[in-house]
């Protein structure tokens, strides 16, 4: 990790925000592999809505919730697990 201190930030920069984009559509692709179905029975939503946390449209539709089973913590870890693992190689490992 010593050699990122030599890099650009704006290079730095980009790759996060690929990262962010990729994460996007990631979680998006994930949403509609597992449908609207078992989001419902293995992920719980927030109940109570403000003005303040309201989503759009995407929004709602990449809003998994918390999840309440089994396979809602397997699909929570492989989402956030995979997001983590790729941004860091992305960022630190892979090469300038």
């Amino acid at each position: 990790m010593e050699a990122i201190q030599h890099v650009e930030p704006a290079l730095v920069g980009a790759r996060v925000i690929h990262v962010f984009i990729g994460a996007f559509f990631y979680i998006f692709a994930i949403a509609k592999l597992i449908g609207p179905e078992n989001k419902q029975n293995w992920f719980r939503r927030r109940a109570k809505y403000t003005f303040f946390n309201k989503r759009g449209i995407l929004g709602e539709y990449i809003n998994f919730g918390y999840p309440v089973c089994w396979q809602g913590i397997v699909v929570f870890f492989a989402v956030y697990g995979v997001i983590f693992s790729f941004g860091y190689w992305y960022v630190f490992c892979f090469g300038y």
